[in-house]
């Protein structure tokens, strides 16, 4: 048995059961073995790099284990934009890069190519040492069954995330050991006094809220929220952050500033307000797997118990009795009423979006901003930008998620993240492997979040009074046509008349087994 075949068979006893590969001189190996056949992972084949690691990105949100295959150097590189993702939102990915064969002759897998002499890095794993919680090289075939496991460990501990593993190509074809041991993944839970001194500040506490963005990342956690807000009545802001972290429905949903607290509780959250827009004056208590936010060089927000612990850990170690907060109405979430008229506002397209969301029982991948209060979510149905905001990773993680959970998936991006995210190798494994996304476009005719950063920096200044902002003076181009090229469905719509029909008619292409990218026109409320 080669050190191929070995890592093959460990990732399919690891449960992993896909592999988005996009295939290099580096995985001859790999690709021997699925012509031979064998009980493997299903290859999944992605025409870019960026698409492929986006799809093992969609595969783990739905509760796998990401794998993408990627070239080398090259490869690494335009891989890396997800990678970054992946770490700073915990979503646990495997790596697997080629590398430049180290040797210039004795093997049939030493170097024939020149550029095995130019891809070859000094240190290739420094590439995005940064944004991986490990990284490793394997020399020797007897390494392979060793390292595997600990990069499926690390990657699956707490905080989880991406891990790096480098292959090059003499290794991949030498014999190896098939090895498998225990390796089971680590979680933190809390001390007792973090306990006793949250109790004791929240006692104390007459308006506490609950500040969140990425406690909805596992069932548990978000069911030990949600318990914890009722029965105590504390709301929620932020429910829908980069996950669903408690239903839009609930009792505690809530809009509240935090400048309106006395006690945050912040709660798998990086940034629980903005210092520079909000004045708080309230204790923090910081709760997460990773409550200093360890990644982060430079940060100024205090602490007064930060409790290292997995949500559902804290929340159901705390053993208060019911207590009563001073919260009335302002509190409460505000529920949008969109107006149907000519223009597209992201409200009336973002309730359209939801109304269908509900007729597939899909997922939305927000890669743009759609408006939470036009929408009804509960857990697992909705997933945003990630921490980073790598933008691009929406349309093949919605490839990835389809493939991993079977269902439906809305795919949301702006003009600008449509064509980061390479829609042309997305189409591609989204038609050839029969896995049909509904995309929507929110143009809005230029670069949205530049132009909202100018207007900030220099409300009176020129590019504002000249509206010179990138795209403001190009023409608009039909960039979903191209899904047509691929046997999926193009539909662009201007009006707000318009909208219901379109998106319909959108549906029942994925219905009939069809991508489908809708460009919508924004024009209006955020646009």
């Amino acid at each position: 048995m080669n050190a191929t075949q070995v890592m093959l068979k460990l990732l399919k006893k690891f449960g992993a059961e896909t592999i988005f590969i996009t295939s290099g001189t580096d995985h001859a190996a790999i690709i021997e073995e699925y012509a031979k056949g064998g009980d493997y992972p299903k290859l999944v084949v992605v025409p870019h790099e960026f698409v492929a690691a986006s799809a093992a990105y969609g595969y783990s949100l739905a509760g796998g284990l990401g794998v993408a295959v990627v070239h080398t150097v090259p490869g690494t590189a335009n891989a890396a934009g997800v990678i970054m993702d992946a770490y700073t939102s915990m979503v646990p990915l495997l790596i697997i890069a080629g590398r430049s064969p180290y040797t210039e002759f004795g093997s049939p897998a030493s170097r024939d190519l020149r550029v095995h002499w130019t891809q070859e890095a000094r240190d290739q794993g420094e590439l995005i040492r940064q944004y991986v919680k490990w990284d490793f090289e394997i020399r020797d075939p007897s390494q392979m069954p060793y390292a595997l496991h600990r990069a499926l460990q690390i990657a699956t501990s707490e905080p989880m995330g991406p891990v790096y593993l480098m292959l090059p190509r003499e290794v991949t074809v030498k014999e190896a050991e098939y090895v498998e041991y225990s390796a089971s993944a680590t979680a933190p839970g809390p001390r007792p006094d973090d306990v006793k001194r949250f109790e004791k500040l929240l006692s104390e506490s007459k308006r506490p809220l609950i500040v969140t963005w990425r406690a909805g990342r596992k069932k548990e956690w978000y069911d030990a929220l949600a318990r914890f807000a009722e029965l105590h009545k504390i709301p929620v802001t932020n429910y829908v952050g980069e996950v669903v972290n408690y239903p839009t429905e609930g009792p505690m949903a809530s809009d509240a500033s935090p400048s309106q607290a006395d006690l945050i509780i912040s709660v798998e959250c990086e940034v629980p307000w903005i210092p520079k827009n909000e004045k708080v004056n309230a204790k923090v208590v910081s709760i997460g797997v990773d409550p200093l936010h360890s990644f982060i060089p430079y940060y100024g927000f205090p602490c007064d118990v930060c409790a290292q612990t997995t949500v559902d850990l804290f929340f159901n170690s705390v053993k208060l009795e019911k207590l009563n907060f001073e919260w009335g109405a302002e509190a409460l979430r505000v529920k949008a009423n969109p107006a149907k008229g000519k223009r597209i506002t992201q409200e009336l397209l973002s309730y359209e979006v939801g109304r269908i969301r509900k007729d597939l029982d899909a997922v939305i991948l927000d890669e743009y901003e759609v408006d939470r209060h036009a929408v009804e979510l509960k857990y697992g149905e909705y997933y945003a930008d990630p921490s980073l905001g790598h933008l691009g990773w929406a349309l093949g993680a919605s490839a990835g998620y389809r493939i991993r959970s079977g269902r439906h998936v809305i795919a949301v991006v702006g003009d600008g993240g449509f064509l980061f995210g390479v829609p042309e190798a997305f189409y591609y494994i989204a038609q050839a492997y029969s896995q049909p996304v509904l995309v929507v476009i929110y143009d809005n005719g230029g670069w949205l979040a530049v132009k909202e950063s100018v207007s900030e920096v220099f409300p009176d200044g020129v590019a504002v009074s000249k509206n010179m902002f990138p795209g403001a003076e190009l023409k608009r181009f039909n960039i979903g046509e191209t899904v047509k090229a691929f046997g999926g469905d193009y539909y662009l719509v201007e009006s707000g008349y318009d909208l219901s029909d379109v998106m319909n008619r959108a549906k029942l292409s994925v219905l009939s087994g069809r991508t489908a990218v809708v460009q919508a026109i924004v024009g209006g409320s955020k646009a």
